[in-house]
């Protein structure tokens, strides 16, 4: 989630006029006293009433006349509380009731499980990271804004299916220093995952603010609350591959530099990692920043370009795709595409190998973690090629408007050395952006065109040899022991053979092991296209 939060920018201003036209007094001693001047009495009384009349009436002007400042910016039909929450609004959480619910969420259900408050819960990673550890029995309470950066409605279906399986969802802010002391008040949380921010480099050219508000002081605000809490949570939050920006060498590894940031979300980012090392420092927070790579999948953003051209192809509207200037030649714009499942193990990694916060009572007792991670796929694809394998999933042939990329905070490539994950989280990412993809086609369809989901599966199961195919390898998975299994195929990779995943196998299978020394060929089924 990626919480857009409105403010009152004109406040700010208004303190400062008043400050400008603050009336000056200058004392003057006997010595200073000007000369006795002579007025007419009628003209002094004329000048003295209309001048009590003019004030009176700027006065009354004043009082009336509603506040200049912007109101805060909400969705439609939407009942969050922004950021910017004026002394009038409504607490939207507290009571017995609500007490209730909030500990029965955080309640741990495996022997030395956590208990994890997940920020930006109704968001795109969120949503994923709150499922998966309450699968595996840890305690997990979710706490989102559910603001209009993006559809709210995609963030309320988020939310019903962590509903489904026992994960309440706290309609509220990061920066509500209230609410957040009564949640850590009610649940000794062990860890906070942290992934509430206003997300999008773009937007920043619109509404700069918002990723102040939530990147620093919503990062903050939490800080300030769980180094106040007893105990003090571990803390893993999300940063961002964007606080490379500039930076030329490749793969982006930790140690590369990151003072040269491309855009106001990467500043942000970059200073958000500036103050968790303070509350390290000071009190003692095990702090860990995880920098993810543009990650995709079921349930994803809207404003990513993966999903907006996926919408926009079925529509038939054009797509615009940025090259590059690459020397004396166009390149198009590459990125190290991460699915969804591979940067959720690394944030179940990284919960579990925090270690703990040192302070208490606000006092550090000694050192504490402090770690950065990269979590990307280590294998860039140009956009281009993105947009093919959309095509052919999709089975639309895209209207393309290739432009030069404008100077709006993007950057023309990434790719991720994650080297230091693989050693200290176990972190390996598995999944190929034609795998990914084909999961992310599936779900756009089936909740977004339900009509044209079952068309395309009517196509792929009308083809007997492919059924007969599919059946066949469930049934090989079966004999070979397996409860779940992917078929692949090995291809050649130079001087040795490589395995590779080619298709998933459904049915009575699901993704998980392989199934060796088994060759597919599709034949029209669209379960193993």
């Amino acid at each position: 989630m990626a919480p857009q939060l409105t403010g009152a920018p004109g406040s700010a201003a208004a303190a400062g006029a008043a400050a400008a036209v603050k009336p000056q007094f200058h004392h003057y001693h006997h010595h200073h006293r000007l000369p006795p001047r002579h007025h007419h009495p009628s003209l002094l009384s004329k000048l003295a009433f209309w001048s009590v009349c003019s004030l009176s009436l700027l006065l009354a002007f004043l009082l009336l006349s509603p506040s200049s400042a912007p109101a805060p910016r909400a969705a439609p039909e939407s009942p969050r509380r922004s950021l910017h929450t004026s002394a009038s609004s409504t607490a939207s959480w507290g009571g017995a009731a609500w007490e209730k619910k909030v500990r029965a969420s955080a309640r741990v259900r495996r022997a030395r499980g956590h208990s994890v408050l997940v920020t930006g819960a109704a968001g795109f990673v969120g949503c994923h990271a709150a499922a998966a550890l309450r699968r595996r029995g840890d305690g997990v309470l979710g706490l989102d804004n559910f603001n209009d950066y993006y559809d709210p409605a995609l963030k309320r279906g988020r939310t019903s299916l962590l509903a489904r399986s026992g994960v309440y969802v706290v309609d509220g802010d990061i920066a509500d220093a209230e609410l957040l002391a009564k949640l850590f008040d009610v649940v000794p949380f062990t860890h906070v995952l942290h992934l509430a921010a206003q997300a999008g480099v773009r937007h920043a050219l619109v509404d700069p603010m918002s990723y102040v508000r939530a990147n620093v002081a919503g990062l903050v605000a939490l800080l300030e609350a769980a180094r106040a809490a007893n105990p003090q949570p571990a803390i893993v939050w999300a940063s961002s591959s964007s606080v490379y920006g500039l930076n030329s060498h490749v793969p982006f590894s930790e140690h590369d530099r990151t003072d040269r940031p491309a855009s106001l979300y990467a500043a942000t980012k970059k200073a958000g990692e500036e103050i968790a090392h303070v509350y390290n420092h000071i009190y003692g927070l095990s702090l860990t920043a995880l920098r993810f790579f543009t990650v995709y999948g079921p349930w994803g953003r809207p404003d990513m370009a993966y999903f907006f051209f996926t919408r926009d192809i079925l529509a038939g509207r054009p797509i615009t795709v940025y090259e590059s200037a690459g020397g004396s030649h166009q390149t198009t714009i590459s990125r190290d595409f991460t699915y969804i499942d591979d940067i959720v193990k690394g944030c179940v990694a990284a919960l579990d190998t925090a270690g703990r916060s040192t302070g208490s009572g606000g006092k550090k007792r000694g050192p504490a973690p402090f770690r950065t991670f990269n979590l990307g796929n280590t294998s860039p694809v140009p956009v281009t090629q993105l947009v093919d394998l959309l095509e052919k999933l999709l089975k639309v042939k895209a209207v393309r408007k290739v432009v030069k990329m404008p100077r709006n905070g993007d950057v023309p490539y990434t790719h991720a050395n994650v080297s230091l994950a693989q050693r200290e989280l176990g972190y390996r990412p598995s999944t190929d952006l034609q795998t990914g993809l084909k999961k992310f086609v599936r779900w756009y369809l089936e909740y977004y065109h339900p009509e044209l989901a079952e068309k395309q599966k009517q196509r792929g199961t009308s083809n007997g040899k492919g059924s007969r195919g599919r059946n066949a390898i469930c049934a090989n998975v079966r004999d070979h022991g397996l409860a779940e299994a992917q078929v692949g195929v090995t291809v050649a990779s130079g001087r040795s053979a490589k395995y590779q995943p080619l298709v998933e196998c459904t049915g009575s299978c699901s993704c998980g092991g392989y199934v060796t020394r088994l060759t597919l060929y599709p034949a029209g089924c669209d379960n193993f296209g």
